[in-house]
């Protein structure tokens, strides 16, 4: 597992890896002291679009591991650990709402093969009425 750090904050991993406080190798904010690899960020970065909500899907991540470790109570002491898990996701929401997903734009078009349109000669006109298979319609899911 590679970690790179430089601290200059030039790089977009750097700047994911300064947001989430994984910085030091072998003392990272996974439990057991984990670091994120150079892998997994930069595969954030891109699935996410920007180093922004890589950031927020860095601490959304940060929340799902440290859920599964259960409140530990022994001798009047407790320790509960969700509460980690809560505190990323406070930050991930808060990094949600400031940097939010861009959102996919998609673009319909129509092509009128009537034989009055501006943008088709009247060589391109098909006259069939018959459904064209060469065109395929993407609606947003």
């Amino acid at each position: 597992m590679a970690f790179n750090y430089l601290g200059t904050l030039a790089t977009d991993r750097d700047k994911v890896r300064f947001n989430v406080s994984d910085t030091v190798d072998g003392a990272g904010p996974r439990p057991a002291d984990g670091n994120f690899s150079d892998a997994e960020i930069d595969g954030l970065i891109t699935q996410e679009g920007s180093w922004q909500c890589a950031v927020a899907a860095g601490f959304e991540r940060l929340s799902a591991e440290w859920i599964r470790f259960p409140t530990f109570k022994a001798d009047g002491l407790s320790l509960n650990r969700s509460d980690i898990a809560k505190g990323y996701a406070a930050q991930a929401a808060q990094w949600r709402r400031d940097f939010p997903r861009p959102v996919p734009i998609y673009v319909a078009g129509q092509i009128t093969k009537d034989g009055y349109s501006d943008d088709v000669t009247s060589d391109d006109v098909d006259t069939t009425g018959e459904y064209d298979p060469e065109w395929t319609y993407y609606r947003p899911a």
